[in-house]
């Protein structure tokens, strides 16, 4: 697996519906020398890595930091990865590496500011890092919670996307992820209050059993690797 990794700014600029099942994905990672699978896997984890880090505290360089020396964990360690419910899944595997990493991250940044300081006060004890140093573990759990599930919800929505009639997907991007009151959708789309409810009734339908399905995808692929 190449290191060099590139890091794009807009979340629409990756084509979530194009990512394929999980299962296989995870699969095909046990070879070191699949770069696409590799690229697809960077493509698809790097923005909850990477946020997951930035709501713990690290600057955009230090959580890029962690973003490639999780990458680079997971490549080591995945040849070995197995699949063992009472460990808990590979979301949860993926969340423990990535916290790692974080703590990591802090220790570091903490050592040499230390370090620093040091050098003006030479009797000061530079080795120990105190805990309240670094973001609690229930906090990491948090923001990976829901960046989890944003990322979720982002690979769902493209799929949607990709099917839908392109005027209902229009009424649920107002109505839902804009908050724009159906009166106003109806007048803008030349549609009347009653066709408006029905889309984005169906469409709300429609990405829930994507992310369903796509939560079901992700119980499989870690049976699927074991």
């Amino acid at each position: 697996m190449s290191a060099e990794i590139s890091y794009g700014t807009d979340r629409a600029s990756y084509d979530y519906a194009s990512v394929p099942t999980r299962s296989s994905l995870l699969s095909r990672l046990r070879n070191a020398g699949d770069e696409a699978s590799w690229r697809t896997f960077f493509e698809t984890y790097w923005r909850l890595i990477y946020n997951v880090g930035r709501k713990s505290g690290l600057s955009d360089a230090d959580a890029q930091d962690v973003v490639q020396d999780t990458v680079i964990a997971v490549a080591r360690k995945m040849p070995q990865f197995r699949y063992d419910p009472a460990k808990g899944s590979f979301k949860q595997w993926l969340l423990l590496i990535t916290r790692r990493r974080i703590h990591d991250h802090f220790r570091c940044v903490y050592r040499l500011a230390g370090l620093a300081k040091a050098a003006a006060e030479p009797l000061r004890n530079t080795e120990t890092v105190p805990a309240s140093a670094l973001p609690p573990d229930a906090e990491i759990d948090a923001a990976w919670e829901f960046e989890w599930k944003q990322n979720l919800f982002q690979t769902a929505l493209a799929r949607v996307r990709e099917r839908a009639n392109p005027k209902h997907y229009q009424v649920f991007d107002y109505c839902v992820l804009q908050n724009v009151r159906a009166s106003e959708v109806a007048r803008m789309l030349g549609m009347n209050s009653a066709q408006v409810y029905l889309a984005k009734h169906r469409m709300s339908l429609a990405v829930k059993r994507a992310v369903s399905g796509l939560e079901s995808e992700l119980a499989a692929q870690s049976s699927s690797a074991a």
